[in-house]
């Protein structure tokens, strides 16, 4: 059973007439809408993260992958999107290689 909690939020008016204004084109209710918002918003910003910490080397392939919640390959396809380099360098990819390595012994080519 999940427990959901409350948070409180200020909005200004012409946000909350542009949430309304949505909720009623996609017969929602508010909440539903900002829930659906929320949550990919989120997704969105730690993807972010997890990019720029990678292109400043602070995180490989791999783990930026990991601590965005996507799959590697939905980790490259993004960094293409983008235009964003591929970083290789022999620690690195001994490190991806060990990776992939381990997801094709689980049973897998990739993380979904």
């Amino acid at each position: 059973m999940t427990s959901d909690s409350v948070t409180t939020v200020r909005l200004g008016r012409d946000t909350l007439v542009l949430l309304d204004r949505m909720a009623r084109k996609l017969g929602v209710e508010r909440s539903t809408l900002l829930r659906r918002a929320l949550s990919k918003g989120a997704r969105a910003v730690l993807l972010d993260e997890a990019l720029s910490q990678y292109v400043r080397g602070e995180l490989s392939a791999g783990a930026a992958s990991e601590w965005a919640g996507v799959s590697y390959l939905e980790f490259l396809d993004e960094l293409r999107a983008r235009r964003l380099p591929y970083l290789v360098d022999n620690e690195g990819i001994a490190e991806e290689l060990a990776g992939f390595k381990a997801r094709v012994k689980a049973g897998g080519r990739h993380r979904h």
